[in-house]
């Protein structure tokens, strides 16, 4: 690991290995070490998340169920425990706010987030490396699970960072030395790149990202556009986002994947009163309040048709909120046409300003 001077600036990226399922090893003994999917065993389901073991055989996120278990007969398929989901990833948040407030803790997704750690690792209180050893080892003793981190000035090489080796990664890489970490990775690596772009650059010899790095800037962005400076950039390194903590919600969101393509009005009002309860709960439990509803539909064909409905007053009254979907879905004009998915939504969020204050100011 590369020594390094005082950071100008210090972000770490935290990710739980294989988090869904290693919640499940990590309560069942019996699981350790077995090839296991969190999914539900019905037509149509996917596989949420899938430990190491299950990955040796070819399984992936988000495969479905029958494939999965076509390459692996093996599998343990266990169902998804949101609870304790929370509760992990609530004790994992929990331990990051220790080394930074809250404002610098970004959060990406229950097992997922940034923490800007500049003013300890600036100060000399402790370095980059110290910081990032105590929050692993702290998520590992108190959280039971193991965590990737990446360490580097910024999220993009921070977070490519700790994915490039693992499971248990500790990756440093010292300011100034972010293109030459960078050069001999794949473009894949490089965050939310598509596969529609990532196939451009192919075509063009593009194969790592020092190709992407020293490619021509003006070929390059008549091939795919004006991103593909933005992506050159990235691929050198240079990323000045800062970490967002401390950030609201702007939506919120529930679907269901039917088992068989549904055709039946009272059975979609069915299914849309279940998501919208839900939905409600979550507006309920947190004190915010939405002013529109939207709502999402898959046709058997994979295309989607989406109709919102907006009011002048926020609620969280789930009587109110799915009336309002009703109204989205009569929108859609699909009477007797087949739905694969539905998915309803909430935006507008109205936060309650005292939480945020308190949160501020913590």
């Amino acid at each position: 690991m590369a020594k390094a001077g005082p950071w100008a600036r210090t972000i770490v990226h935290v990710e739980l290995d294989a988090f869904y399922p290693a919640v499940h090893q990590r309560d069942d003994p019996a699981l350790k070490g077995k090839p296991v999917a969190v999914g539900e065993r019905a037509r149509r389901r996917v596989v949420l998340g899938c430990s190491y073991e299950a990955r040796s055989f070819g399984v992936t996120d988000n495969m479905p169920l029958d494939e999965a278990l076509g390459r692996c007969p093996q599998l343990v398929v266990v169902a998804p425990r949101t609870a304790v989901y929370r509760d992990t990833s609530r004790q994992m948040h929990g331990i990051l706010r220790r080394f930074a407030s809250p404002e610098k803790v970004e959060t990406i997704s229950l097992w997922e987030a940034y923490i800007d750690v500049t003013p300890a690792a600036r100060h000399g209180t402790s370095t980059p490396e110290e910081i990032s050893r105590r929050i692993k080892y702290a998520i590992h003793t108190e959280v039971g699970l193991i965590a990737s981190i990446g360490a580097a000035s910024s999220k993009l090489v921070a977070k490519v960072a700790g994915e490039s080796r693992g499971p248990d990664a500790l990756v440093l890489v010292p300011p100034d030395s972010e293109a030459e970490f960078m050069a001999p990775l794949p473009i894949s690596a490089l965050p939310n790149l598509g596969p529609r772009t990532e196939e451009r650059l192919r075509q063009l010899g593009i194969r790592t990202m020092g190709d992407l790095g020293g490619f021509d800037t003006q070929r390059l962005v008549t091939a795919v556009g004006p991103n593909g400076a933005i992506l050159q950039r990235l691929a050198l390194g240079r990323d000045r986002s800062p970490v967002m903590g401390l950030q609201p919600a702007k939506t919120i969101s529930a679907e269901v994947t039917f088992d068989q393509d549904v055709r039946d009005r009272p059975q979609l009002e069915q299914a849309m009163g279940e998501l919208t309860r839900r939905l409600a709960g979550r507006l309920q439990a947190d004190g915010v309040r939405a002013r529109t509803v939207y709502v999402k539909l898959k046709l058997p064909d994979q295309s989607l048709v989406s109709r919102q409905v907006s009011r002048t007053s926020p609620t969280d009254d789930a009587d109110v909120i799915f009336r309002a979907g009703l109204a989205a879905l009569e929108r859609s004009h699909l009477t007797g046409q087949a739905v694969r998915l539905m998915g309803v939504g909430l935006a507008g969020l109205i936060h309650p300003v005292s939480d945020l204050q308190m949160n501020l100011f913590d």
